[in-house]
């Protein structure tokens, strides 16, 4: 034969975890030790589940990795760009370039000429990913935002049948 059955040792003591209620634990525990079963307690929630660590947000200026939406508050046009750097920072980064007139920027560009204002306090964040998510992301609020301007390359063919159903 394979098994070979053995008779339990008095000195092996069997073990039972109950949660611990006040007032229906005490009445519990004394059933299984009247058998012999060691019972120990436990609480019902541990420290870490009453006092969660907190998760640390950023605002969302200061966020990184977001797709924002900067309008003109005197026209249509509106401006789309995915930063890869905090919100903050290229904000900055575009009020120098109005200053400086800068060839390069799609913002100056239309502010110059037209001597319009941009609407900073206005410009939304409308999605955050990762670098291939934000470009694509990019790309799409740009088809889907009407006088929608940014740097980024058009989305292929194959999308053209979801902006179909949008714009129907």
């Amino acid at each position: 034969m394979f098994f070979n059955l053995v008779e339990p040792s008095e000195s092996r003591k069997s073990f039972a975890s109950l949660p611990y209620i006040k007032g229906v634990t005490e009445p519990l525990t004394r059933v299984p030790k009247k058998h012999d079963i060691s019972v120990g307690n436990k609480p019902m929630t541990t420290l870490q589940q009453q006092f969660p660590a907190s998760k640390f947000r950023p605002a969302p200026d200061s966020q990184t990795n977001v797709v924002c939406k900067i309008p003109y508050p005197d026209c249509s046009w509106c401006y789309i760009g995915e930063p890869g750097r905090a919100f903050n920072t290229r904000r900055k980064e575009h009020i120098r370039n109005i200053k400086t007139a800068d060839k390069g920027s799609k913002i100056a560009n239309h502010a110059w000429p037209h001597e319009r204002s941009i609407d900073f306090n206005n410009a939304s964040l409308i999605d955050k990913g990762s670098f291939r998510i934000r470009k694509t992301l990019e790309s799409w609020h740009t088809m889907v935002t009407p006088n929608a301007v940014n740097n980024s390359c058009p989305l292929p063919g194959q999308y053209n049948i979801l902006f179909t159903h949008i714009h129907n």
